[in-house]
C-alpha cells in the first residue's frame, strides 16, 4: 500500500511540476492565433519568423486535430511532459544567472550607493518613524522583485541548524559539509527511511512549479511585446484594447510566481530543517512529555 501511495505521489508531482508548466508554456505559444485575423497573416506571413510559425500550427489544428481529435490530444500531453523538463532545467539555470548578476553584483552595489545617500542625508537627525516603515516598504518591495537567491531557511533557526550539525557530527564521528545541501539531503534520506510525516516533498513540487511558472511568464511577457509588435496590423479589432493588459498582467503573473517560489523554497528547507532536528531530539522530546505527564 506504502508503494502504491509513493507511485501515485510521484505522478502526482510529475503532473503538478512538469506536465501542468508544459502545457501553459504551450497554450502561451498557440494564443496569437485567437487574436488576430489567420486569413489576412497567411498572405504576410513569411516576413516575420513568429507569423510563419502561427500559420503553421493553425494550419495544423485546423486539419489534424479536427480529423484525429485522441490523437491530437495524446501528443499534446507529451509534448507538454518533454516541453516541462525544458522549462524547468531552464528555469534553474535562469535563476543561478540571474543571482550571479543581481544578488552577487548589482543589489549589492546599489545597497553601497544607499548607504551612502543616507549617512549624508541623515548625518545630524535619525530619520522619523512614518519615512523608516517607507523604507522597510520600499526595502521589501525591492527584495521581492531583484533578489533571486531565495534562504534556505528562516534565520531565527539557525540556532536549529547548529544543533543538528552537531548531532550528526557526533553520531558520524566525521566533520560533516556544513552547506545547506547537507541538511536537505540527510532530513530527506532520514523521512524515507523513518516513514515520517512531513510537508516536504509537497513544499519540493511547489516551488519546482512556481520556479518553471516565474520563467514561463517572464518569456511570455518579452513574446507578447514582439508579437503585438509585428502582428499589430493583423490584429482584430476586438483584441487592439487588450494587448497592453496582456503584457501587463505576464508581468504581475511573472512576479508573483517569483515571490511564490522564493516562498516555497524557504519553506521546504525550513521543513526538512525542523524534520531532522525532531528525528534526532525525539527520544529527549518523548522523555520531556513524559515526566511533565507525572508531574
Amino acid at each position: 500500500m506504502n508503494d502504491f501511495f509513493s507511485k501515485l505521489e510521484n505522478f502526482f508531482f510529475d503532473i503538478l511540476g512538469l506536465i501542468l508548466p508544459g502545457a501553459i508554456f504551450l497554450l502561451i505559444v498557440v494564443s496569437p492565433v485567437l487574436l488576430v485575423d489567420m486569413g489576412k497573416m497567411e498572405k504576410a506571413a513569411d516576413t516575420s519568423m513568429i507569423l510563419s510559425g502561427l500559420v503553421t500550427i493553425w494550419n495544423v489544428l485546423k486539419t489534424y486535430w479536427a480529423s484525429h481529435p485522441r490523437s491530437a490530444l495524446v501528443i499534446v500531453a507529451i509534448l507538454a511532459y518533454l516541453v516541462g523538463h525544458t522549462v524547468k532545467v531552464f528555469s534553474r539555470i535562469k535563476y543561478e544567472f540571474l543571482t550571479a548578476i543581481f544578488d552577487k553584483g548589482i543589489n549589492k552595489e546599489v545597497t553601497k550607493l544607499y548607504n551612502i545617500c543616507r549617512k549624508r542625508v541623515f548625518r545630524k537627525k535619525p530619520p522619523p518613524s512614518w519615512l523608516k516603515a517607507l523604507y522597510s516598504a520600499c526595502r521589501n518591495l525591492f527584495t521581492g522583485v531583484f533578489a533571486f537567491e531565495p534562504a534556505y531557511y528562516s534565520p531565527k533557526d539557525e540556532a536549529i541548524r547548529k544543533n543538528c550539525m552537531e548531532q550528526l557530527d557526533t553520531r558520524a564521528g566525521i566533520k560533516l559539509s556544513q552547506d545547506n545541501y547537507t541538511i536537505v539531503k540527510i532530513s530527506s534520506v532520514i523521512s524515507n527511511q523513518e516513514n515520517l510525516r512531513s510537508l516536504g516533498t509537497f513544499f519540493l513540487a511547489k516551488y519546482n512549479l512556481y520556479r518553471s511558472l516565474a520563467l514561463i511568464f517572464l518569456f511570455t511577457t518579452f513574446y507578447y511585446l514582439y508579437f503585438f509588435k509585428v502582428a499589430k496590423t493583423f490584429l482584430l479589432e476586438t483584441t487592439h484594447g487588450i494587448s497592453s493588459i496582456m503584457v501587463i498582467a505576464s508581468i504581475f503573473l511573472w512576479f508573483t510566481f517569483h515571490a511564490k517560489y522564493k516562498r516555497y523554497w524557504s519553506l521546504y528547507g525550513d521543513e526538512r530543517l525542523i524534520t531532522l532536528f525532531y528525528f534526532l531530539n525525539k527520544k529527549k522530546i518523548k522523555q520531556e512529555e513524559e515526566i511533565d505527564e507525572r508531574g
